[in-house]
């Protein structure tokens, strides 16, 4: 018997907590279609997070006129997610071109 894993199609975008040290509350993008136990899922399978709670809010993309054209950004849901147990998560997830950077910087 062969076992078939699915990983599921669920794109995260992840946005800045207030500090890096002991985070216990991570708040996501993803897709409006997503719904709580599906993100809780994931993050415990493929993430390996121990997730306590998940909380949704659906959100609407931004308008603006450019003239007399609409351009709208498209719909996402944001996911406020607690988790069991704390983690730190590394600044320089957030600013990739400021490590690049630096990198490159201390390189020369």
């Amino acid at each position: 018997m062969v076992r078939a894993i699915h990983f599921p199609n669920l794109p995260f975008e992840l946005l800045m907590p207030p500090s890096s040290n002991n985070v216990k509350d991570i708040a996501l993008k993803t897709v409006p279609s997503a719904s709580k136990t599906e993100i809780k899922r994931v993050l415990q399978s493929v993430y390996g997070f121990e997730v306590e709670k998940v909380r949704t809010l659906n959100m609407q993309g931004k308008r603006k006129y450019r003239g007399n054209v609409l351009v709208a950004k498209p719909n996402y849901k944001k996911a406020y997610v607690t988790l069991k147990n704390p983690l730190s998560i590394s600044p320089a997830l957030y600013h990739p071109i400021n490590s690049i950077e630096d990198e490159t910087g201390s390189m020369k």
